[in-house]
């Protein structure tokens, strides 16, 4: 069996207080040094100890808004094999995996990003900072030329986060709005309290169609390119065996380990006790597919 192909790159951190943080990378085929720590650099020296590595699976979390795609970085990430950043795509930040968030760790800067979406992924995938897989997550089409770009590569493994209650989806995102709290970890206290919020069927309806479309053109791009990918559900990331299916796909199954998300539950159980047009929200559902999502309980 022929050997596996190796990259050779070079990580440089500057000072905090120095935004030009850059990542310096060649492609040779031998090997792939990587940053084996992710804390302030050392007052002696700018350069990180490396290690060699094989190259990384490479791999990303495609998701529609409020599918619990923030659990699901903190879970995967919590595997010792798996390095999983969030958004690092998102309009208004890079977000990192949620152990770098208050560390010096940078992938670059925004004007970084923009400029040439292609390189910065390049350099995500090159950064796994000696963890066998690297991914991040994606909502929507949150950033055009980075997903075209993702899209149709073989190389890249893709994850489908989908969740069956659409109904409380929608509420978590009329939610969110309102409260400006899209995550709340498990170590910076609890959320603040539910506010009840309206929900206008039109809106309803218009926001599943959104999620549809989305799925339906990602799933259709995938099956005309041939790639294999793992499908999700939200509602099965709580029970034991939820992640076992991403695990198995990324390579990381068979290890002791039980990954914890580090996320808090921002939706209450029942709907009745956020939803201020409740009863009759539940006429207007009465008879459709949708009544039953609307009285469930549970996540």
């Amino acid at each position: 069996m022929p050997p596996v192909p190796y990259l050779r790159y070079r990580i440089t951190f500057v000072s905090r207080h120095d935004e030009r943080r850059s990542f310096v990378g060649r492609q040779e085929p031998r090997y792939i040094p990587v940053k084996t720590n992710y804390g302030p650099p050392e007052k002696s020296s700018m350069d990180r100890t490396v290690t060699e590595l094989p190259i990384p699976v490479r791999f990303i979390i495609l998701n529609a808004t409020r599918t619990g795609s923030n659990f699901l970085c903190t879970v995967l990430n919590s595997h010792p094999d798996i390095l999983c950043h969030h958004e690092i795509f998102n309009p208004h930040v890079i977000g990192v995996a949620r152990h770098l968030q208050d560390s010096d760790f940078r992938l670059g800067s925004m004007e970084e990003r923009e400029s040439d979406p292609v390189e910065f992924l390049d350099r995500v995938w090159r950064t796994n900072l000696g963890r066998a897989a690297v991914g991040f997550k994606m909502c929507l089409w949150q950033h055009e030329a980075a997903y075209r770009a993702v899209l149709p590569d073989h190389g890249v493994r893709k994850v489908l986060l989908k969740r069956r209650n659409r109904v409380k989806s929608f509420v978590s995102l009329l939610l969110a709005r309102q409260t400006g709290e899209w995550v709340v970890y498990d170590d910076r206290g609890a959320p603040a309290p539910r506010p009840r919020v309206h929900v206008d069927r039109a809106a309803l309806a218009e926001n599943i169609a959104l999620h549809e479309r989305f799925y339906a053109e990602t799933e259709r791009s995938l099956n005309e390119t041939a790639q294999d990918h793992v499908l999700l559900w939200y509602e099965d990331l709580f029970s034991p065996r939820g992640i076992e299916p991403a695990l198995a796909f990324l390579g990381a199954a068979g290890r002791p380990v039980q990954p914890n998300g580090q996320t808090l539950k921002l939706t209450p159980v029942a709907l009745r006790e956020t939803i201020s047009n409740f009863d009759t929200l539940s006429e207007e559902l009465r008879g459709s597919d949708l009544e039953a999502e609307l009285h469930e309980l549970g996540c």
